[in-house]
């Protein structure tokens, strides 16, 4: 009997987002809350994790503890994202592509050549319209906590040279399996191979994928430039990061908690912004220095091939949503 007790403890704790420590009389005297994400320990976003995590505690007195996972330790994007949403997990550090499957108009922030630059994304940022948008995304179990830069995503291949859309016909992709990155691909010519993030450097390896799409960060801590030759600067998606959390759990923690973690993420955003930004041409440079072939395309062809999916997902966006996003300054 005491062992099963103790069995159903521990699945308790592992499949409830929030554990509470103290007296059973009143306010819990702390929090112990999980976070998770699904790249390796050298990469931004886990610093960032880190960082958020000791702004949380600082800010909350100790009251709040957040444990990271990183690595897709507690599962790949999709499961830690609806994870996040079931409120069995309280926070997951990713992109919009998995919560644009519950919430459609988010879709709109991962679109090929929404954005200007990387600066403008961070202008998108600090608008209402972003965070109005943000607040109706709630209704489905998940909230904005901090918005982050992942990067520019630009095409890699084995052993390709790709100047246009019309170079990559033939060629199997991989992408993230999220409808936004399959429609990309496929405009920009290639044929999309879905597949998990983990399981990318495998395929690439032995042939199964010709290439893939990420930032400079991803392509360096993955060591994809172990395995693909030339990187094609297309800057398809100028792509966010962000950590997002679970309306469910954090709704149970007391109002000062909640405004103090909002804090934390709001101050966590513009660091990691910062440090993506400074990063970034650092590590395209080490691409190169590792042996990769830097390509400069036709951007205006691929710009061009994108068009249809303006189109095509305006009445998920809604009318109008994407010439306010260019417009802001």
């Amino acid at each position: 009997m005491k062992r099963a007790l103790i069995v159903l403890t521990v699945i308790a704790v592992l499949t409830t987002g929030i554990f509470a420590e103290g007296s059973s009389e009143g306010a819990a005297d702390s929090y112990t809350l999980r976070l998770s994400h699904v790249l390796p320990t050298d990469h931004q976003n886990h610093k960032t994790a880190v960082k958020f995590a000791e702004l949380v505690k600082e800010k909350t007195g100790g009251k709040v503890n957040i444990e990271i996972f990183p690595a897709a330790q507690l599962g790949n994007e999709k499961e830690i994202t609806d994870s996040v949403a079931m409120g069995t997990l309280d926070f997951a550090l990713c992109g919009f592509g998995e919560v644009t499957k519950r919430f459609p108009v988010s879709g709109i922030f991962d679109g090929p050549f929404v954005f200007r630059d990387r600066e403008h994304l961070a202008q998108v940022y600090t608008s209402d319209i972003f965070w109005d948008i943000m607040a109706d995304m709630e209704e489905v179990g998940i909230q904005m906590v901090s918005p982050g830069y992942y990067g520019t995503r630009h095409v890699t291949t084995t052993d390709t040279l790709v100047k246009t859309p019309a170079d990559l016909n033939g060629l199997k992709l991989r992408c993230p399996d999220q409808p936004m990155f399959v429609a990309t691909t496929k405009a920009m010519g290639a044929t999309p191979t879905p597949m998990a993030f983990s399981e990318v450097y495998l395929a690439l390896q032995q042939g199964v994928a010709d290439g893939q799409e990420n930032p400079a960060a991803a392509i360096t801590s993955m060591k994809f430039y172990e395995v693909q030759k030339y990187l094609v600067k297309t800057g398809h998606i100028i792509y966010g990061n962000h950590i997002f959390g679970s309306t469910r759990t954090l709704s149970k923690l007391p109002q000062e908690l909640q405004a103090a973690i909002a804090e934390a993420g709001k101050e966590v955003s513009g660091w990691w912004i910062e440090q993506s930004f400074a990063d970034e041409d650092v590590l395209l440079k080490g691409l190169e220095d590792k042996g990769m072939t830097i390509v400069e395309p036709d951007k205006e062809a691929f710009v061009s091939a994108a068009q249809f999916i303006y189109d095509e997902y305006e009445s998920k966006w809604g009318e109008g949503l994407l010439e306010k996003l260019r417009a802001i300054q």
